[in-house]
C-alpha cells in the first residue's frame, strides 16, 4: 500500500463502485472456468521439473515498493526456481485501467491473471464467484494454515465457508494523544492508565476543550464523525456489529447501533455546539493527522484516533503516546480497527498451486520484508516481533519503535469484525448518510439507522440474488 492515507469522508482507498457488479456476477460464475485442484507445498514441489509462469497483477507504484517488491519476488523466484512470477509495478493492470474492473472483465472472458493485490477485500469479490477458494491449498501449507493469521482479519478473506484470500497487512488503528497538551494541563496518562470507557474519555475530552463565542478554540477529543472505516469498530465498542457475515444479515439498527450513534449526536450537542455542518466544514481536520489541516498534528486538538502507519507518514511537531480504544456504554472491552492489503486468485487461473506458494509467500515471510520499509502491519501471526519498519527506528530509537511495533501487533488480537460484506461499500455510504443526518439534527438517531438498515439490507438481499 504505503500510500498516504489521507482521507475525510470515505476511505483510504478508492472503493469499487458497486453499483451494476452484482448484475454481473451470475455471468462471471457462469463464464470462468473452474479452478484447478491443488494441494499446497507438495504438489507445488512434485511440479518442480516444469517450468511455471504465473502474473501477478497489483496496484502498486511508489518508489519504495519498486524497490522493495521485486527484492520479495526474486526471494520467493530462489525459492522455487521452477516458478516465474511476470509482473509489473506501474499502478494498475497490463494495458492500464481500474485494476477490479479490467480483472472481472478478463474473468469473464477465461484469461485471469494468475495472482493479484485487492484493497477490497476478498470477501466482497468471494460472494461475486470471482475469486477461487483456497481451502484445500491452506490445508497443505507450511505457512499459510487457516489459523496463522489474526482470526477477524482472515475473516475479510472469506464469505459462506469458503477463503478467497490471504491478509497480508493488518494495520491497525490506536488512539493517539498529545502527551505534552496533558502536561500542560498537569494529566498524567500513559497507556495503561488511559480511559477504558466513553464516558471516561468524554470527561477527559472535556478538560481540554475550549469554546469562544460558539467557535471551537480547543478539543479534547472530536468523535470521528467522517472516519467511515472505522464505523464497524464503534459498533463492536458498543456491543454489537454492523454486519452478521455468519449469516448473512445487517444489524445496523440493534439498540446498540442506534445507541452509539445517539451518544455521538449528545457528545456534538453539549460539548461542541451542537452544529454539526459549521464543525464538518470547518478549515481544521478533525479525523486524521495529516498536516496542514490537522487539528491533531496542529495542537487544536489533544487526541485523536488513526491508523498506526501515520507513525511514519507525519511528523508531528510534539511527543505523543497511544492507547487503546475505549469501551461503550453497553460494550463489554476494547477492540481494534485494521485496514488490510490482500492476495487472491482469480477465479480461471491456469496455475493454483504455484500461485499459491506465491501469495503465501509474500503474505508470510515476504511480508516482513516489506514491513522492514513499510509500515504495513503484519496480517501473519507467526511475523517476528523483532523485524520493525525502519523507518520508525530512525524516528523513534530501537527500544520505542520495538514497543509500537508490539503494541499494535498484540492489539489484533483484539481486530473488529469488518471488511467481510459483499456490500461494504454500499453500506459504508448509506451508514454515513444516516450519521450525518442524526447530526445535522435531521433525523432522530432510530428513524435514521432503521432507514439504513432497510436499503442496505435490501441492497444486500438484490447483490446475492444475483450471483
Amino acid at each position: 500500500m504505503s500510500a498516504n492515507p489521507k482521507f475525510n469522508s470515505l476511505s483510504r482507498r478508492q472503493f469499487l463502485q458497486w453499483t451494476g457488479m452484482a448484475a454481473g456476477a451470475a455471468a462471471l460464475a457462469a463464464c470462468a472456468p473452474a479452478p484447478q485442484a491443488g494441494g499446497g507445498e507438495s504438489e507445488g514441489a512434485a511440479a518442480a521439473t516444469e517450468q511455471v509462469t504465473i502474473s501477478w497483477w497489483n496496484s502498486y507504484s511508489s518508489p519504495t515498493v519498486q524497490e522493495i517488491a521485486p527484492q520479495i519476488v526474486g526471494d520467493f523466484e530462489a525459492m522455487h526456481p521452477n516458478i516465474k512470477v511476470e509482473y509489473e509495478i506501474s499502478g494498475g493492470p497490463p494495458g492500464g485501467g481500474n485494476l477490479s474492473e479490467v480483472m472481472l472483465s478478463r474473468i469473464a472472458a477465461g484469461n485471469p491473471p494468475d495472482t493479484i493485490t485487492l484493497f477490497d477485500s476478498p470477501a466482497q469479490f468471494g460472494a461475486l464467484g470471482a475469486l477461487a477458494a483456497i481451502d484445500d491449498l491452506m490445508s497443505g501449507a507450511q505457512m499459510a494454515r487457516p489459523d496463522a493469521f489474526y482470526e477477524n482479519v482472515l475473516n475479510t478473506c472469506k464469505w459462506q465457508g469458503g477463503t478467497y484470500g490471504l491478509p497480508a497487512s493488518a494495520a491497525a488503528s490506536a488512539l493517539f494523544f498529545n502527551t505534552e497538551k496533558f502536561a500542560e494541563k498537569g494529566i498524567s496518562m500513559t497507556r495503561e492508565t488511559f480511559p477504558s470507557t466513553w464516558d471516561d474519555l468524554r470527561s477527559l475530552s472535556d478538560q481540554f476543550t475550549v469554546m469562544e463565542n460558539g467557535e471551537i478554540v480547543q478539543a479534547g477529543y472530536m468523535p470521528p464523525w467522517a472516519g467511515t472505516w472505522l464505523y464497524p469498530v464503534w459498533s463492536k465498542l458498543n456491543g454489537s456489529q454492523l454486519f452478521d457475515a455468519a449469516n448473512s444479515v445487517y444489524t445496523v439498527n440493534s439498540d446498540e447501533n442506534v445507541g452509539w450513534v445517539d451518544y455521538w449526536a449528545r457528545w456534538l450537542n453539549e460539548a461542541y455546539g451542537g452544529d454539526f455542518e459549521k464543525i464538518n466544514i470547518a478549515s481544521s481536520n478533525w479525523h486524521d493527522a495529516y498536516p496542514p489541516s490537522s487539528a491533531f498534528s496542529g495542537g487544536m486538538s489533544a487526541m485523536l484516533v488513526d491508523g498506526g502507519w501515520i507513525m511514519t507518514d507525519v511528523d508531528t511537531p510534539f511527543q505523543w503516546e497511544i492507547a487503546k480504544l475505549p469501551a461503550g456504554p453497553s460494550g463489554s472491552g476494547t477492540v481494534a480497527g485494521f485496514w488490510p492489503n490482500w492476495f487472491a486468485l482469480p477465479k480461471g487461473g491456469a496455475a493454483p498451486a504455484e500461485s499459491f506458494l506465491f501469495i503465501e509467500y509474500f503474505c508470510t515471510q515476504g511480508w516482513e520484508t516489506w514491513y522492514r520499509s513499510i509500515p504495513d502491519t503484519p496480517a501473519w501471526k507467526e511475523a517476528s516481533r523483532d523485524v520493525v519498519t525502519q523507518g520508525l527506528i530512525d524516528k523513534f530509537g530501537q527500544e520505542r519503535a520495538l514497543d509500537l511495533h508490539r503494541f499494535f501487533l498484540d492489539y489484533l488480537v483484539e481486530a473488529a469484525p469488518m471488511w467481510d460484506s459483499p456490500i461494504n461499500s454500499f453500506a459504508t455510504d448509506t451508514l454515513q448518510a444516516a450519521i450525518t443526518a442524526v447530526l445535522g439534527k435531521v433525523k432522530g438517531a432510530q428513524e435514521a439507522m432503521d432507514e439504513a438498515q432497510a436499503l442496505i439490507q435490501a441492497k444486500l438481499e438484490e447483490t446475492l440474488q444475483a450471483v
